[in-house]
């Protein structure tokens, strides 16, 4: 029986020093999946690497049972990079059948994610279906596993909020500006300081729709800089804190040991623009900000502590969310794992219903040769034999299919037994699915 087995390794259980040995370029990719081929054990394989996972996924072919399948696939691995086996083994996951569906589920859903719920996993495991299917790595079994894992992973995605609440500071950054402006379309934002975490912020706010960037530092040069990445204006900063008459959106993140907008200034300003709002996001610590500003009309002041205290509520929501999504991953494998089950019995059925039948026909046209009999009774003949065969077949068949969706018997035992006792000529080429 064909095995669906998977060895792989992520951020989860190996450093990034042993991932970056696993990992594969698109080159490499192809050519292991045409020596997974060559060795004549597998059948079938997709290899999933992104710079939080290296898997493979295979359907290995004429081996005993699972466990040998897995092993076969960690010998090629550790061969193909060079890397011992049993450093492999400390660093690897091996998943077996079910645990395999289970677990690519689980991926595509976002799951095994660092960030439960993130987005781009779906997008990287169809990359690397299509990229193994181009290198003729994709069969009839691995593609009906891949698709299926799409699906579980968009039901994830439209049945749970899963997904949804920012899970990073500049992130968070954006989802209360929404919650404050409604929309950020035509809103100018204005940057104070270098800080990476500040353009990251600014680059999520533009991406969301604000259309100006303001950038004030106390280096000329450095603001020229920065605002040349959002095609912004650049300005000297001054502690009359002019530039900000037009800013809707303040981002501030400065070395400086002492606040950069105090209250009293910010009172002007916000006069001077009629007391518009003003969202003000304090990444600096120390802070830029003196805290009294929020108590300004109009003025939302946020600082890292209260950003981050949105993100590890978001994030609360997720895996109380990840619960009801663990449950449908967990009921859509299983399902899964039984119908393969049945897919793969088959062509066995097949086999043995046709050899009986071909027996029954062969039989049947010596005895009408032999006799000279009206169409009426060879009617009656051939309707008879035919539910002979059907009741000869109907407890072996029953007790194959009973086999398969009882999970303590080994069906496989069944099946070649059949093959073996009946000579049976099986194609086993899963055209059916």
């Amino acid at each position: 029986m064909n095995q669906i087995v998977s060895v792989g390794t992520s951020h989860h259980v190996a450093p990034i020093e042993f991932r970056e040995k696993l990992a594969f370029s698109e080159e490499q990719l192809i050519e292991f999946l045409q020596r997974l081929r060559e060795s004549d054990q597998v059948q079938e394989a997709v290899i999933l690497s992104t710079c939080n996972r290296v898997e493979v996924y295979a359907l290995a072919h004429s081996v005993q049972n699972a466990d040998a399948a897995a092993k076969m696939l960690v010998e090629c691995l550790a061969r193909y990079h060079q890397i011992g086996v049993d450093s492999l083994k400390k660093w690897c996951y091996l998943h077996r059948n079910l645990e395999t569906i289970q677990h690519l589920f689980r991926v595509t859903s976002s799951l095994d994610s660092m960030v439960v719920g993130e987005s781009q996993i779906l997008g990287q495991v169809k990359t690397a279906y299509d990229l193994s299917r181009s290198a003729g790595g994709v069969g009839v079994v691995l593609n009906r596993l891949f698709t299926k894992a799409f699906s579980v992973g968009k039901r994830i995605r439209s049945e749970t909020t899963i997904t949804t609440g920012a899970v990073s500071i500049s992130y968070a950054a954006v989802e209360l500006a929404k919650k404050i402006f409604n929309t950020l379309q035509g809103k100018t934002v204005a940057i104070i300081g270098a800080g990476e975490m500040s353009e990251l912020t600014a680059k999520h706010l533009v991406a969301n729709g604000a259309s100006n960037v303001l950038v004030a530092n106390r280096t000329y040069e450095r603001a020229v800089k920065i605002a040349e990445k959002f095609n912004g204006t650049p300005l000297p900063y001054n502690s009359a804190l002019d530039f900000l008459i037009d800013a809707d959106i303040v981002i501030s993140s400065t070395g400086a040991p002492d606040y950069l907008i105090k209250r009293q200034p910010l009172v002007d300003i916000m006069r001077k623009r009629k007391h518009r709002y003003m969202f003000l996001i304090d990444i600096a610590v120390p802070r830029d900000i003196d805290p009294d500003v929020s108590k300004i009309d109009n003025a939302f002041l946020y600082n890292i502590d209260d950003l981050e205290a949105v993100v590890a509520s978001n994030l609360k929501d997720r895996q109380h969310e990840a619960v009801r999504a663990e449950q449908i991953v967990s009921e859509e494998a299983k399902r899964f794992y039984n119908q393969l089950q049945t897919f793969q019995v088959n062509p066995t059925i097949k086999a043995l219903h046709q050899q009986f039948q071909q027996i029954a026909d062969t039989e049947l046209q010596a005895c009408f040769y032999k006799a000279t009999l009206s169409d009426q009774q060879e009617a009656a003949i051939t309707s008879m034999t035919q539910a002979i065969v059907k009741k000869l077949l109907h407890h072996p068949m029953q007790n194959l299919r009973c086999a398969v969706n009882d999970g303590s018997i080994d069906h496989a035992q069944y099946v070649e037994a059949l093959q073996e006792l009946f000579a049976l000529d099986v194609n086993d080429d899963n055209s059916e699915v």
